[in-house]
């Protein structure tokens, strides 16, 4: 039976840091974004596209149903777009779009506010090792 809180922490610290990006979204007017997005539009800010929806799966090792549903959901949005992929007649490839490739700044903006308000007080050194410990704790998990 677990004595610590730390799972708890680890609970609350997402739920809060999910509430101050969909704050930041608000204050911004944005309202077709939530933070679950964020995970998949990261993904292709840093690998310009267009790239097979299966590599999104493959890479950010979430289910098929939930990147299908991430992506849908984007492109409702105008922030990607989807194409039959031509290698591959049973799958899609999707890439940003200008609109998403323009809220961009808004999305490293929110990210660097989170992370500056998140890690406030820790030296860069307290901010290394805890990281490591997070990749640590990630590759006990797989």
């Amino acid at each position: 039976m677990p004595t610590s809180d730390t799972l708890e922490r680890i609970s609350h610290i997402r739920t809060r840091a999910q509430l101050f990006i969909i704050d930041e979204l608000a204050r911004r007017g944005i309202e077709d974004v939530v933070p679950s997005h964020g995970v998949v539009l990261a993904y292709l800010y840093r690998n310009k596209g267009p790239l097979p929806v299966t590599s999104l799966v493959l890479a950010l090792r979430r289910p098929k149903s939930t990147i299908t549903k991430t992506t849908d959901s984007l492109e409702s949005g105008g922030y990607l777009s989807k194409t039959p992929n031509p290698g591959d007649g049973r799958s899609y490839l999707v890439e940003l779009t200008p609109r998403g490739k323009e809220f961009y700044s808004v999305f490293m903006d929110i990210s660097e506010r989170l992370e500056e308000r998140l890690f406030a007080g820790l030296s860069a050194e307290d901010r290394q090792t805890f990281s490591r410990l997070l990749r640590v704790l990630e590759e006990n998990l797989d």
